[in-house]
């Protein structure tokens, strides 16, 4: 799971289906497939459109990411204060911690999720940087502008 997170996977090659997309250091938009019998390169916008699903509304795919991220949210709170709970009738920290742990990758996925749907909505998938300032501005400007209500 921490893999996923942190981005250790990487997608598979549209053309083999049996390598993976690693960054090129020398161009940041291109992706070549890592399997030596293969070798192929693809520039992000050509990603984007191999990629795309075909008759799928973007919209529909960032509601079901959303969607993803808020069950992960409640399972990581759910999963603290029953770990809470259990520290304190068992008198471990030790428990605490660890349970504290695993909320924060729970929550690590969470957010995952939520850039995801960003992403989607906004239309900035396979971007050569990723667009991290936009989606945290974006992502205080939700919260400020619901609490303003």
């Amino acid at each position: 799971m921490s893999g996923t997170v942190l981005g250790g996977t990487y997608a598979l090659c549209p053309s083999c289906r049996r390598g993976r997309l690693m960054s090129d250091p020398e161009a940041l938009d291109l992706r070549r497939c890592d399997n030596p019998k293969c070798g192929a390169s693809f520039s992000l916008t050509e990603l984007g459109r191999t990629y795309a699903l075909d008759g799928t509304d973007p919209r529909t795919l960032a509601v079901h990411e959303r969607q993803q991220a808020l069950t992960l949210f409640v399972a990581a709170e759910i999963i603290g204060v029953l770990a809470a709970a259990w520290a304190i009738y068992a008198r471990s920290w030790l428990t605490l911690l660890g349970a504290l742990l695993l909320c924060l990758v729970i929550c690590a996925t969470a957010m995952v999720s939520r850039y995801r749907a960003w992403q989607l909505e906004h239309g900035r998938l396979f971007e050569a940087r990723a667009p991290l300032r936009a989606f945290a501005a974006a992502e205080l400007d939700g919260l400020f502008r619901r609490q303003g209500r």
